[in-house]
């Protein structure tokens, strides 16, 4: 009996001990499982947003898809890459207004990531000093930032109107000029959009900026202080060090969205903004779009997210945005 009352204990404690092991495997299952259900919808996402037009745009860059072929897609001409040698030949006036479009964008993200880049900076500096309603002002610094595109530069439009905007009317009433100025069409488009860019585009900065600023231990400001630094030995040597990795990485992403500039350009120009303004975005949307050539705008896709993978890859290397202060 005592036997018999042992086997049956130990098989008790055998099946309690198999259903623990099981309940952990489970667990332990679960929790592996979890994490990749809770990305699953991102995952899902971003394969029909991003892959799938990618690769759809790569597919029909190397086709001849226009408006006759557009309908039967999959049976379109292959044409290798007569596209991409279209829009990078310099004897076709495709090929000229598509390259002199990369060369304004690049005017164009110079002047407003520099000039956006000061006043942010300008901007961060003052607001993390200690004044009354600071927190206030904090939040209607973001104002610009927030605002919709198309409402913003909208008004940037009306700002620039030759006969009623607000420009022309403070010009002439400081007699600097005696008539009029055309500001949204012809040689002064690039000036008005860049104005309005840095308007919408210099509040992020300050952001960014503030932040880097409000991780400088401020032990070490007091310390250069007591040994006689002064303001700009204190900010070069001591702040610009703590700050320099958000610079860096605010400047890759303000390279990345000024290269695909689009709303600003669009909202104030329209369709065609014209040579002085055109830009990559609005010259492939008016290629795929307008002219219905479907293949020649894919193509020039394909070779403006090359040219942004170089730039990205050569930033990387060369100045390693994240990088801490002690590296």
């Amino acid at each position: 009996m005592e036997q018999r009352g042992g086997e049956e204990l130990e098989a008790q404690v055998r099946s309690r001990a198999s259903a623990a092991v099981g309940r952990a495997s489970r667990a332990l299952a679960w929790r592996r499982t979890l994490p990749y259900l809770l990305i699953a919808p991102a995952l899902l996402g971003t394969i029909f947003v991003h892959v799938i037009p990618i690769v759809w745009g790569v597919f029909i860059s190397f086709r001849n898809l226009d408006i006759y072929t557009i309908a039967n897609w999959r049976a379109a001409p292959f044409v290798g890459l007569a596209n991409y040698l279209e829009a990078l030949d310099l004897s076709d006036p495709d090929g000229v207004l598509f390259l002199r479009s990369v060369a304004n964008v690049l005017y164009y993200g110079v002047v407003t990531i520099t000039i956006g880049y000061v006043i942010g900076l300008a901007v961060a500096l003052l607001l993390n000093q200690r004044f009354y309603g600071r927190t206030i002002v904090r939040g209607l610094v973001l104002l610009p930032y927030i605002m919709p595109d198309s409402v913003a530069y909208s008004v940037w439009r009306f700002i620039f109107q030759a006969r009623v905007g607000i420009v022309n009317s403070f010009l002439m009433s400081l007699g600097l000029i005696k008539e009029p100025l055309v500001w949204l069409v012809g040689t002064r488009t690039m000036f008005s959009v860049m104005v309005a860019s840095i308007w919408k585009g210099w509040p992020f900065a300050s952001l960014l900026l503030l932040a880097g600023l409000q991780s400088v231990p401020r032990e070490l400001l007091e310390c250069a202080s007591i040994d006689g630094a002064n303001w700009w030995q204190r900010f070069r040597y001591v702040t610009w060090p703590h700050i320099l990795p958000v610079t860096k990485t605010l400047l890759l992403l303000n390279i990345l969205w000024n290269f695909n500039a689009y709303n600003q350009f669009k909202v104030m120009l329209g369709d065609d903004p014209g040579i002085y303004a055109e830009v990559p975005s609005t010259f492939v949307v008016r290629q795929a779009f307008d002219n219905l050539r479907y293949g020649m705008g894919a193509a020039m896709s394909v070779v403006l997210v090359l040219m942004m993978t170089v730039v990205a890859i050569i930033y990387l290397r060369t100045l390693k945005p994240g990088t801490s202060v002690e590296d």
